[in-house]
């Protein structure tokens, strides 16, 4: 990967995002695991059926934590950091307030929930132990994700990781002792716990020097509805994801039996594993294309984008070939006899199922896409055929045997992407860029070095030249990019960085943004009688990456 701002950016947000996710998949699957080896395949079966409300639980806590920080992005793209400190504050509330009331809902109405399965004593037995084992976890889980998603917002993905590590190993710790000692129920307090001392590694950064958060009180039912208004679309696949679940295992039951239960928590265990990749991917994306978007900057978008993309196709094919591998040795994590004619179904439909999902990540990073650059009912409707209406539709092939169930599923994968191409096509492409406006804009990765000036001067001349800027005008943001860049250049003789400068014209004003990752140092203090002449300056910070904007 080419070193560029954007793309270290990426590259430390996806490194710690995707290690925070798989650890989180690892401990779901540990679950499984302890259960299989402790209990039997069906208290796995019995967590299976009960999962999908621990799902149901992350999708609140995403209603609360995703819409903020993309509008917690948003303001810091329009260089308002208040704005943003407001933001923060008030999912904070949101979180603790949620997280009680979610709790009171599943001590009051733990019946009606459990009564939705029509399930033998034996099963029922284990998931009211697992459920009594979860009830307590929704407070401390929704203030975990969501200091998680605005510290990768913020800049401070590492802190994110560390948190993750130590839910992991005390998590694993307790799953192993707990569910020993104490069956289900101790599986799912391990959970618990394990949440609870994640939340609390993310906060003595709130104290620390170089924190830009502050926490202060404040309510504001209008920014909070717009907040679940975008969260709603952005994390409609947490819903269907616990959805999906709940259909397969009807299905199945249905149609095979409940003993081939198992099957599905085989399946839904890989999809997890990839959904919490992708969210990893997704949480690099949503704080980089928000913010971006936010400054209008198009090039930056896309190249973030592209990033994105690719990265998801790398991943995907890197599991595709994992579960190809390890077919057989997966059913046996969860307590299948490899002497049972269900544990070679299992695998025949571990290997049916893989190749498709490829079409599965690549087509969920574009509809939240479309979220983060406001088309929200394109994307809405691309992540609803691509997760609820097409799967359930694919299922049906399982009719002629549980094998199709699964080739069905991975067909539907690729309909929604082919779905996909045929609304966009007509409006720019897939990534909705009108090359009218990308043309408008000039952006360069540059290394700030001072043999590479003359060569940023042409480049931003020709662009001028080409946007037919009068001579003055034309001068002005020469000038100004020669003087910024002459800084940059001094400092990169001692400090090793990347740069980004990027030009965005509207009427009679240039935006000029120099987006770098060096230590903060705001330029403006050392050109303070430069900058006397120029209509706006703004040096904004984050852990990643600091851009410095200048409006002539």
């Amino acid at each position: 990967m080419t070193k560029t701002v954007i793309s270290q950016r990426y590259r430390s947000v996806f490194v710690a995002s995707i290690a925070s996710m798989s650890i989180s998949y690892i401990l779901i699957l540990t679950d499984n695991i302890v259960a299989g080896q402790f209990i039997g395949d069906d208290a796995v079966a019995a967590m299976t059926l009960v999962a999908p409300i621990m799902t149901f639980m992350f999708f609140i806590s995403y209603m609360v934590a995703d819409g903020l920080a993309m509008m917690f992005s948003y303001a810091k793209g329009k260089n308002n950091q208040e704005k943003a400190n407001e933001l923060f504050s008030l999912g904070v509330i949101c979180s603790i307030v949620s997280g009680v009331l979610i709790t009171a809902v599943l001590i009051a109405f733990q019946n009606q929930i459990l009564s939705m399965w029509d399930i033998s004593d034996m099963l029922m037995s284990y998931a009211v132990e697992y459920y009594h084992g979860l009830m307590f976890i929704p407070l401390p889980c929704l203030l975990n994700i969501y200091f998680y998603t605005i510290y990768v917002a913020e800049g401070e993905e590492n802190i994110c990781v560390k948190a993750s590590i130590a839910m992991f190993v005390v998590n694993m710790v307790l799953d192993i002792l707990l569910g020993y000692y104490f069956g289900v129920i101790g599986i799912g307090i391990a959970t618990t716990i394990g949440n609870l001392v994640s939340f609390l590694f993310h906060i003595p950064y709130l104290f620390s020097d170089n924190c830009q958060l502050k926490f202060i009180k404040y309510w504001n039912f209008s920014e909070l509805g717009q907040g679940l208004f975008y969260s709603w679309y952005h994390s409609m696949d947490t819903l269907f994801l616990a959805l999906l679940p709940m259909v397969f295992s009807e299905f199945v039951i249905f149609n095979f039996g409940e003993g081939h239960l198992i099957i599905v928590t085989v399946i839904i265990n890989m999809i997890t594993l990839l959904m919490a990749i992708y969210t990893g991917i997704v949480d690099c994306l949503q704080p980089m294309i928000c913010q971006y978007h936010a400054e209008n900057a198009i090039h930056s978008v896309k190249k973030t984008m592209s990033l994105g993309i690719k990265s998801t196709i790398a991943v995907t094919v890197a599991i595709i070939l994992f579960g190809f591998v390890f077919a057989e040795f997966l059913p046996k994590l969860f307590g299948v006899n490899p002497a049972d004619e269900i544990y070679s179904e299992a695998v025949w439909a571990i290997r049916i199922f893989m190749p498709f999902t490829v079409f599965l990540g690549v087509t969920l990073m574009y509809s939240n896409y479309y979220i983060y650059v406001e088309r929200l009912n394109l994307g809405a409707v691309i992540k609803t055929l691509l997760l609820l209406i097409m799967p359930c539709a694919g299922i049906l092939l399982g009719l002629f045997g549980i094998w199709f169930m699964w080739l069905g599923v991975g067909l539907s994968f690729i309909v929604s992407l082919v779905i996909n191409y045929l609304l966009t096509r007509n409006k720019f492409g897939l990534l909705l860029i009108d090359k009218s406006r990308f043309k408008k804009q000039f952006s360069l990765d540059i290394e700030p070095k001072a043999d590479n000036l003359n060569t940023l001067l042409i480049k931003a001349e020709k662009f001028s030249s080409s946007m037919q800027f009068d001579e003055v005008r034309k001068n002005n943001l020469i000038h100004c990019v020669e003087e910024i860049f002459k800084l940059y250049a001094a400092r990169a003789v001692t400090e090793d960085f990347q740069l980004e400068v990027t030009l965005i014209p509207d009427k009679d004003v240039t935006t000029i943004i120099f987006r770098e990752n060096a230590k903060p140092e705001n330029p403006s203090e050392k050109l303070s009688r430069f900058f006397d002449g120029v209509r706006e300056k703004n040096y904004m910070i984050s852990g990643d990456e600091n851009k410095f904007v200048v409006v002539v």
